[in-house]
């Protein structure tokens, strides 16, 4: 007898999917790159050698500042040549100008005390210089206000306005305007009127009191329209 021959019981049905299986693929672990952002921000940190490089260009300045001024004064002494009899007020012009360069080319807090202490010293300097060499010491009288305030304003214009600070530079400009008001009221009054230095107002056979009192309410006019605008 001829045998039947079975057929797989498994039927696969319309619409299903046949199962086959497949091997999983071994995991392959990636290796974890090295963080590029880190290293860039830490590339791009700030160099800790900077503030010494500024206080190095000050420092370089300030003392090339000194040695000029040493051997002018040496050559003047050698030649014969009386320079420490003029050029002495300079012993506070050169330091105070090399000082006041150095206030603006340094990044650190103290540059607006220093850009103070270099105007002061130039201005006291110069006062020194027109005092030695016209002979006019007792204009000390209202020289003064150059000093200060009229120099701690200058400073401050000049500073405020490179390091693009408004505020300090309006400070300097009201204190500068205040300082000069001052030397020019003190010169009206010790010079022309009372004559201190020998040239005043009655030597040229003007009069004195209305003169003067025309001049400070020029001053005056002017200072008010200055401060409108």
């Amino acid at each position: 007898m001829a045998k039947k021959i079975e057929k797989p019981q498994g039927k696969i049905v319309k619409g299903e999917k046949k199962k086959t299986t497949r091997r999983a693929k071994p995991k392959v672990e990636k290796k974890q790159e090295p963080d590029v952002i880190e290293v860039q921000m830490i590339q791009e940190e700030p160099k800790p050698e900077a503030p010494v490089r500024h206080s190095d260009r000050g420092a370089l300045i300030l003392g090339a500042g000194l040695l000029i001024l040493g051997i002018i004064l040496l050559s003047g002494e050698l030649l014969g040549f009386p320079f420490g009899e003029f050029l002495w007020p300079f012993i506070f012009i050169v330091p105070g100008v090399l000082i006041f360069l150095s206030a603006l080319s340094t990044k650190s807090r103290s540059g607006e005390g220093l850009a103070i202490l270099g105007s002061i010293l130039t201005m006291l300097g110069f006062v020194f210089f027109l005092q030695t060499t016209f002979n006019l010491w007792a204009s000390w009288a209202y020289a003064w206000a150059l000093i200060a305030p009229t120099s701690i304003g200058f400073s401050q214009i000049v500073y405020g306005t490179h390091k693009g600070h408004e505020s300090m530079a309006r400070s300097g400009r009201r204190l500068m305007s205040i300082g000069l008001t001052m030397f020019a009221i003190g010169f009206i009054f010790f010079e022309l009127v009372i004559g201190l230095s020998g040239f005043g107002l009655d030597s040229f056979g003007i009069p004195t009191i209305p003169v003067a009192l025309i001049l400070i309410g020029v001053l005056i006019l002017i200072r008010t329209f200055i401060r409108v605008k």
